[in-house]
């Protein structure tokens, strides 16, 4: 177990799990736990091994033992979470969406540069080998320069489960996975607004997107046409199209393991390559919550590698393009008409 940095976990639901199978597989030092309810937190933290169980979030910040904390809380909760860590003086990585809408995320933002603390939302995605392998053909300049992203996220979401479908639990399509798209697009053309962007859905009784599209146009660039749901199982497959060839990323869309990288050699004719990327193995005795969770030992090597090199920020997943993100899913839930109560 390495000595340094020390992890505390902050709400103990699923994710949480799945998060501590990542810090076992990364050889992590899980410090504490904390959940509203001890004795659940003290089984917990037997469990994963964690030296110090509490009842409350607040003595887990107040913890001298705990260097970074991981928000696993619900989406509603993880302004006041994660900012009850930052006060503190502690690192913190919050669970994806950071903050609901752009207020909420430019006040952590704020404060973590203000107490010189390492923040960083929890866009697991991004530090996966297969997106970094397409990340790398991308800016490589083989393919030339991106021109068209297609994607597509849906599942079948659980009809009595308000985390969905409830205004106040900032439900619908959008913040739940069509977020794993709209990052991708901001990885393919960097962290800047599009230039013209129209968006579509289908609202719900409680007034959440059930489901939606949404296309963005960067001038002089490309353009991208994304497309999520909570009513059907898509195939969860993105394509980024280039100037001499294109990416096609394999589903799961946010926890992929595969890509095609197909170099046009003109007639029609591509000379395709397949990289596969094998995830290690769950931990004997324990099981996964969600697909493909082993993949969240990346996740946490990148934050402790950022950290061990005095870093604030994550230079593969910046405060910045956390901030675009939510302005692109602001944006759109202003245009198809879903309103938070929370929002400003």
């Amino acid at each position: 177990m390495k000595p340094w940095p020390r992890w505390g976990l902050l709400g103990l639901g699923a994710i949480a799990n799945d998060f501590s199978i990542g810090l076992m597989l990364a050889g992590s030092n899980i410090a504490a736990v904390a959940a509203r309810d001890a004795a659940r937190a003290d089984v917990f933290a037997k469990k994963v091994g964690a030296a110090r169980a509490y009842g409350s979030y607040e003595e887990l910040v107040q913890d001298p033992n705990v260097d970074v904390v991981y928000v696993g809380t619900v989406n509603t909760q993880h302004l006041c979470h994660s900012k009850l860590a930052l006060g503190t003086g502690k690192h913190v990585v919050c669970e994806k969406p950071i903050g609901v809408n752009e207020a909420q995320v430019r006040e952590l933002v704020d404060l973590a540069r203000k107490n010189g603390v390492f923040l960083m939302e929890a866009m697991w995605s991004r530090f996966f080998p297969a997106i970094r392998k397409a990340r790398e053909v991308l800016t490589s300049g083989e393919l030339g320069a991106p021109k068209l992203i297609q994607a597509d996220f849906g599942c079948v979401a659980d009809p009595t489960n308000p985390r969905f479908w409830h205004p106040l639990m900032a439900g619908g399509a959008m913040l739940d996975i069509g977020i794993y798209l709209v990052q991708l697009t901001t990885m393919v053309f960097g962290p800047t607004m599009p230039d013209q962007m129209a968006s579509t859905a289908r609202l719900s009784d409680t007034g959440v997107d059930i489901e939606g599209s949404v296309s963005m146009v960067y001038k002089d660039r490309g353009m991208a046409s994304l497309v999520t749901t909570l009513a059907a199982n898509t195939p969860e497959q993105s394509l980024v199209i280039c100037e001499k060839g294109h990416v096609r990323i394999f589903g799961p869309a946010h926890c992929p393991t595969q890509i095609l990288v197909a170099f046009e050699e003109g007639r029609g004719k591509f000379r395709e390559e397949t990289h596969t990327f094998d995830l290690p193995a769950c931990p004997e005795g324990f099981s996964m919550n969600y697909t493909n969770s082993e993949g969240l030992m990346y996740q946490v090597q990148e934050v402790e590698k950022c950290l061990q090199d005095g870093l604030l920020e994550s230079p593969k997943y910046s405060h910045e393009e956390s901030l675009v993100i939510v302005r692109i899913m602001d944006a759109y839930r202003k245009q198809v008409g879903v309103r938070y109560p929370f929002d400003v």
